[in-house]
């Protein structure tokens, strides 16, 4: 009968309750606050107004990408090894926590100046409430997240240390970003940036969730080994395989259409949100299936 009495422990119950616990809760909360003055300093417009005042759901998709960025790299912080102190663990979690958000509002300008830089992020999204262009902006979010979240998974080997290589992969990882966009704009049939600047949706989905793909792919570089040839001979495997699945996609999903014409000439953003996930599920797969 001992399993019985597994399933009505109280002393499992009382460790549910701890104070530790309710400290890193509110942390967390101090952590999503200074995203948001952090991000308010780094823009020219009101976060607030454009939600509201002006219902911007262009931005709204960008800043829940922001959000959720966020959130990927404080788990990741949180689920590391405790300091010799509450305080200490506390203090270093809102340190990382703030490193972490720095370089999300760094990753939104390289966005802007170097992956499409052919037309202004802000007026798209703030003037022009071009959701396409938020969706983008959601998924350089997420991809970020997920390779800082790869980097503070590693061995700390101390803070100056771990501060130089957050930063080295964290430009490593842009630039892997920055490759990618290249040839993706070679192996469609339309103009990436011409199609997000006439506000199509369908466009933006594709290219934003596949960044979040692409995301995923460099992380897991990253979180088993410091080698930057390692992670380059690594990137350039996966994206050749995120590349061919979408052209498989293309044949198996839709073999009586062609997947470019539906997102360019239809704007048809369900068949681009499938292209998108298929690679995030591809991304995930090759990761697990090369650890």
């Amino acid at each position: 009968m001992d399993f019985i009495s597994e399933y009505l422990s109280i002393a499992d119950a009382l460790n549910c309750i701890h104070f530790e616990g309710l400290a890193y809760f509110f942390v967390v909360f101090i952590v999503l606050w200074f995203g948001k003055l952090i991000n308010d300093l780094f823009t020219s417009y009101s976060i607030d107004n454009e939600l509201t005042g002006r219902d911007n759901k262009a931005l709204a998709v960008s800043y829940v990408g922001y959000l959720m960025a966020q959130g990927i790299i404080v788990l990741e912080i949180l689920q590391g090894p405790e300091a010799s102190s509450l305080v200490i663990d506390l203090g270093l979690i809102i340190l990382w926590s703030l490193i972490g958000i720095l370089l999300l509002n760094l990753s939104r300008y390289i966005n802007d100046k170097l992956i499409l830089s052919k037309f202004s992020n802000r007026k798209e999204i703030i003037d022009d409430k071009n959701i396409g262009m938020g969706v983008v902006q959601f998924g350089s979010y997420i991809g970020t997240a997920f390779i800082l979240k790869a980097i503070i998974a590693g061995e700390s080997e101390g803070f100056f240390s771990d501060l130089c290589g957050t930063v080295i992969f964290f430009i490593v990882g842009q630039l892997g970003f920055l490759v990618f966009s290249i040839i993706y704009q070679k192996i469609t049939v339309y103009d990436l940036h011409d199609q997000i600047e006439k506000d199509n949706i369908a466009a933006g989905v594709s290219f934003g969730a596949t960044l979040v793909a692409i995301g995923i792919l460099m992380s897991h570089s990253i979180m088993i080994t410091n080698s930057i040839p390692a992670f380059f001979v690594w990137f350039v495997n996966g994206m050749v395989l995120i590349i061919i699945s979408r052209f498989i996609v293309d044949k198996i999903i839709l073999p009586r259409h062609r997947l470019d014409d539906e997102i360019c000439l239809d704007r048809n953003w369900g068949v681009a949100l499938i292209e998108g996930g298929s690679a995030i599920m591809l991304a995930l797969l090759i990761n697990a299936s090369f650890a």
